[in-house]
Order: structure tokens, then sequence, then C-alpha cells
């Protein structure tokens, strides 16, 4: 028997990893899931993604809940606020967590590293690049869907998928969209963070 892939719709105006919890999805909760300790940075703690929180028992429960930083107190991944996403986004199950940054105009998978090729397997690549797609067809505006393995990016085109390496501190990642003689084409670098002295 074979399952036909269905690109997942996710709503534009869908909350960032950081919003409040009011639009979870009724009947969903993070149960064993803890994923999200291990894959999302903590800057109040000094966690950087890819490794576990010191105050996380996997599967279990966080040790310093009712004290958590902020950052965690806000934090819901996609699974936890977008009704469209089935069980199979579970980050337990998928093994990476989706998040919305950037008021909702980049969509990173933040994947646990010990399974570095997850948003690889069916159904979650085929969405990937359907996002990306999406997110092309909003140019000029510009929309980024991209995989965070600890600090390691890769972004996710509509015709390929661009390794970056490590993004550093003081790096951000940049769209450009030009025009071809095949169609617009979508080009991905690395550029330096403006700060307020700039």
């Amino acid at each position: 028997m074979s399952t036909a892939i269905r690109p997942i719709e996710i709503a534009p105006e869908a909350t960032t990893g950081t919003q409040p919890g009011s639009r979870v999805v009724a009947g969903r909760e993070c149960g064993t899931c803890t994923l999200c300790c291990k894959v999302a940075a903590v800057e109040e703690v000094d966690k950087p993604n890819g490794v576990w929180c010191s105050h996380c028992v996997p599967g279990k429960r966080c040790t310093v809940y009712d004290r958590r930083p902020p950052s965690c107190r806000s934090f819901y991944c996609q699974w936890m606020v977008e009704k469209g996403l089935g069980p199979e986004w579970k980050p337990e199950r998928a093994k990476f967590a989706l998040v919305r940054t950037e008021g909702g105009r980049r969509l990173t998978a933040l994947v646990d590293p010990g399974f570095p090729s997850a948003w690889r397997r069916a159904p979650y690549y085929e969405n990937l690049k359907q996002w990306a797609v999406e997110a092309a067809r909003r140019a000029p505006e510009v929309y980024l869907v991209d995989i965070l393995n600890g600090h390691r990016s890769i972004v996710i085109l509509p015709d390929r998928d661009v390794e970056m390496g490590v993004v550093a501190h003081d790096e951000v990642l940049h769209l450009a969209y030009r025009s071809t003689a095949m169609g617009q084409l979508i080009d991905v670098s690395k550029i330096k963070r403006m700060t307020a002295a700039d």
C-alpha cells in the first residue's frame, strides 16, 4: 500500500518558536518529548544548539521547570502550534524540531545531531522543499527555509539545497533574487550581521 505525499500548509501568520502558548493546538502536549532541550540554544544558560541542557532528564523533564529561563518558558515548536502537522512531526519522532523565527519569515528544522539526515526522510523532505517553493513565490519579500544541525546550516531552495557550513554568531544568511534566462534564481550567502553601531 502506498501513501501519497501531500505537502502540509503552514499558515504564514503561524506563531514563532518564541511566542506565548495561547495558540497551542488543543490536546497537544510535550509529554515525553524533550528534544527542544537538546536542539535549541538557550542563551540564558549558555547552552548551544545540539547538546543536552544540563537541566534536562531526556525523555522525562526539566529539573528546573518552575525556574526555567524566559526563552524556555515562551518556546513552542511548530508541532505544538500547527494543526496541519500530524503525529509524525512531533520532534521526538521526527528527530528535529520545526521552529518559526524572524516574525514568521524563517522556518528552521533544528536537527538532533544524533540523527543528522532525519530531515531528508519522507514525508519531511518533500514538505520542506514545498515550503521553499512557497517561500520563493513571496519575492521580493525574503522567506527562508533551512536546516540547522548544531551550528551547521543547510538552506533549502526550490531547485537545490545549499550547504552553508557553520554560521558564526556575527553572521546571518542572506538571500538575493536575480533574473536569468531560465527564470528567477536565488543566491544564498553569509554576511556580517548589522550592529547598532553600523
